[in-house]
């Protein structure tokens, strides 16, 4: 693959990642403001349902997690170093998610806000097991359940690499692998609403598996293949109207409320891993995905998704929230893109970069290990 196309397709993600972070900010305003009340237009139903940016961030998740380790199994390869995966990731998500669980400790008791918790509290949010206990769940910084989910599937990860790399080189046989994933998480979502289970146990890992399944099936899909525009294009539409009716069949209270329950999200995140899998298996243009806003957003995604909450809280406080629903979220979003920025330039990127550059060094001295004991060549 040239390095244009590579370039292009990584434009589209970046993209949808930031039309996700977006779409989540924008449903939290409005929430504020609009969400309770019952006399709700076309365009409130229309935000409403920005809620299902979620499954858009774990599909995103499930195919670039996942990418690295099908991309290893097609190849007859081993499975890459458990090791530098687990540095990348503790160095994407635990400097940022710390820092902001910190700061918004410590601004929710000065400004007295609801949603504070007591010091001994505060280990379960650092250590990611607030989605557990109903004294922490939906506190703090509630939108953080979702990162709890996702550390949950890295921990995962690995264990369904096993199973792939012995799975080997055949592409039906890892579809499949990804299938009964998606399938067993069909499955709990129906055991849990059957069952009544409580909150604690479905905002997990276990009832979201299908939208990062759905990511790592575009993974399997695409890897080492280039689709053909009509099969693109295919998929692309497919995705949409995936996406679309899941949103018409929740908004308009279609059908039996248990089994819109059942189905959850799950069409639109299937949904979601096509459009992944048109754009990251193909040359389509990305078009508005790859303008500099929504690739920024993209990029600063993390950041501002940890900080859009928070930020809701202080301008609430302040008093200086907008009663119009477009200059609440204009508001919002300068305030909290420019948080994001400076997490991004002064924590994230160093972070990040320190362990690229740590990893790399590893797999080099190893490389170098290997192969001076097989010359029987000094190691320098």
């Amino acid at each position: 693959m040239s390095t244009g196309k590579a370039n292009n397709r990584l434009l589209a993600l970046d993209g949808l990642r930031g039309l996700a972070c977006a779409g989540i900010v924008l449903v939290h305003v409005w929430m504020y403001d609009h969400g309770a009340s019952t006399d709700k237009n076309a365009l409130d139903y229309l935000i409403g349902e920005l809620r299902l940016a979620v499954p858009l961030f774990f599909a995103l998740s499930g195919f670039l997690i996942y990418r690295p380790f099908i991309a290893a199994a097609l190849d007859g390869r081993g499975a890459p170093s458990l090791r530098t995966y687990a540095l990348r990731r503790a160095a994407r998500i635990l400097p940022a998610y710390w820092v902001t669980v910190i700061a918004v400790f410590f601004l929710l008791r000065a400004i007295d806000h609801p949603f504070q918790v007591p010091a001994s509290h505060l280990p379960a949010f650092l250590l990611f097991a607030q989605n557990y206990d109903a004294d922490t769940f939906n506190r703090l910084d509630p939108p953080l359940w979702t990162v709890c989910v996702e550390v949950t599937f890295y921990l995962l990860i690995p264990l369904v690499a096993l199973l792939a790399i012995r799975l080997g080189r055949h592409r039906g046989r890892q579809l499949a692998l990804v299938g009964a994933l998606a399938a067993l998480g069909a499955a709990l979502i129906a055991a849990a609403v059957l069952g009544d289970w409580p909150r604690t146990t479905t905002t997990s890992l276990i009832t979201n598996l299908t939208s990062f399944a759905a990511g790592m099936f575009a993974a399997v899909l695409v890897q080492k293949r280039d689709l053909r525009r009509r099969t693109a294009v295919a998929l692309l539409l497919g995705g949409l109207a995936l996406i679309v009716g899941d949103a018409v069949w929740h908004a308009g209270a279609i059908g039996p409320l248990q089994a819109r329950e059942i189905g959850a999200d799950q069409p639109a995140a299937i949904g979601f891993g096509l459009v992944i899998a048109a754009f990251a298996g193909s040359n389509l243009r990305a078009g508005p995905l790859a303008t500099a806003p929504l690739t920024t957003m993209g990029t600063l995604s993390y950041g501002a998704y940890l900080w859009h909450f928070p930020m809701i809280y202080l301008l609430r406080h302040l008093k200086v929230w907008p009663e119009n629903l477009a200059f609440a979220y204009a508001a919002t979003m300068a305030v909290t893109c420019a948080i994001a920025a400076v997490s991004w330039r002064l924590l994230e990127q160093p972070i990040i970069r320190l362990a690229h550059r740590t990893t790399q060094r590893r797999r080099w001295r190893s490389a170098t290990w290997r192969r001076a004991v097989i010359d029987e060549l000094p190691v320098r």
